[in-house]
């Protein structure tokens, strides 16, 4: 019988999205500008929106999790980009990647022994690694499901 895994490697395969939905990566693979800027009716919510989202919020926990001085920001404008399409390829595929690097960071403060996973950080109000971890993966995964259906409801996802 296999050993059971451990909290870290289990945080770890939800952070990258290997078991219960599809990871950040192939949920915006292959998207132009005009695809991530595309509204559809009724649904407040670009694509671009969403990613930039993610972005904006993931950065923040990220921000909350190693910074002893972090500084609150403004619910909801900062968290919200302020134009709801991408203005060039560059700056799609950069936020893009802004996103998978923050996935990445967090993973590597999860496997980094040194940071218990249940010792509450100095700041804040009792929050953890584990709880912040627990985080970027609800919160990413809610809005990758957003950014799926917007894609098939574009004709953007097969």
């Amino acid at each position: 019988m296999p050993s059971p895994k451990s909290v870290r490697e289990l945080l770890l395969e939800q952070l990258e999205g290997r078991n219960a939905h599809i990871d950040f990566g192939k949920a915006v693979a292959n998207l132009t500008p005009e695809d991530a800027g595309a509204t559809v009716e009724g649904l407040p919510h670009t694509i671009w929106d969403l990613i930039e989202h993610i972005r904006l919020a993931q950065e923040d926990i990220l921000d909350f999790s190693k910074n002893p001085d972090y500084q609150e920001r403004d619910w909801p404008d900062a968290y919200w980009p302020e134009k709801s399409k991408p203005s060039n390829k560059k700056e799609l595929e950069d936020s893009i990647q802004s996103v998978k690097d923050g996935i990445n960071e967090m993973a590597d403060m999860i496997r980094d022994e040194e940071n218990d996973l249940q010792t509450p950080f100095p700041h804040g109000s009792g929050q953890t690694f584990f709880r912040e971890a627990l985080l970027i993966v609800d919160h990413n995964s809610y809005h990758i499901g957003q950014i799926i259906q917007l894609r098939r409801l574009l004709g953007l996802w097969k």
